[in-house]
């Protein structure tokens, strides 16, 4: 099975089985011991911190429609819709899109399955914010590096997009180590799960020098690199990395303001 599709069934069965388990690996989202309230609180807590960290840059963007990208069952995209005028969650999973559905809070949300490689299904310019936490980390590439291609298309001139990527080493395509780490990550590793009854969820990284290279090809400009904060004091090689980039040559439409707007 090709290394996406074994992703998109992954996420299926999860959808089916465990679907805030999924999103957050710890044992208090299974659902034998979920509390639905301090889920989607952490949904909250985190969008909320993401505005407010726009607002210390000194930054605002349009709030007429964002995109969270890797939704599972709308726990961002929700607390999204909080704080734009209308949010759009995509997820390849259409268990977790339903489960998203079921358990959608604000009116001003919906959400789409995509089982494609990129976001073609959107049009050119169709968000202002696009945003993507703890998901690209789990495709292969080359559809991650499609879907950030993607993510610099969809926004509005001057919009702005927020995502997650795990930093690692740059191979040369086709060379011993890039077979290697391509092997373990797709093969090895969601095989070495799946006997030790774990879904097999594959993690892989792009290194920071790509994804820039991404963004600059995309007529994107980068804005800034800053590491998770739950890795910013560790002393580990490779992070995961929050990227701040806008569309075009320059951040006309990520202006500077002295306060977030908010629709709480």
């Amino acid at each position: 099975m090709h290394a996406f599709a074994q992703v998109e069934a992954v996420y299926e069965k999860f959808g089916a089985e465990e679907p805030f388990y999924a999103v957050l690996t710890y044992d208090q989202y299974k659902r034998d011991q979920l509390d639905p309230e301090q889920f989607f609180g952490t949904g909250e807590k985190l969008i909320d911190e993401r505005m407010q960290a726009l607002a210390a840059r000194q930054l605002t963007v349009d709030r007429t429609r964002a995109l969270d990208f890797g939704c599972g069952v709308g726990r961002l995209t929700n607390a999204l819709a909080r704080h734009f005028d209308e949010v759009v969650g995509v997820d390849v999973s259409s268990t977790m899109i339903r489960q998203a559905n079921d358990l959608r809070r604000q009116e001003n949300c919906s959400f789409v399955v995509n089982k494609r490689q990129d976001l073609s299904i959107f049009p050119e310019g169709h968000f202002s914010f696009v945003y993507s936490d703890i998901t690209i980390q789990h495709i292969p590439t080359p559809a991650a590096e499609n879907y950030i291609r993607d993510f610099l298309r969809l926004l509005t001139p001057g919009g702005l997009a927020l995502f997650l990527v795990p930093d690692g080493p740059q191979h040369v395509p086709g060379s011993p180590a890039a077979r290697w780490d391509r092997f373990y990550r797709e093969q090895f590793r969601p095989f070495y799960k799946r006997i030790r009854g774990k879904h097999a969820v594959q993690i892989h990284r792009l290194a920071q020098h790509r994804v820039a290279q991404l963004i600059a090809e995309s007529s994107g400009q980068l804005l800034a690199v800053e590491p998770h904060p739950q890795w910013s004091q560790k002393s580990k090689r490779y992070k995961p990395l929050y990227y701040w980039a806008t569309k075009g040559g320059s951040a006309t439409g990520v202006r500077r303001a002295s306060a977030p707007h908010s629709h709480s």
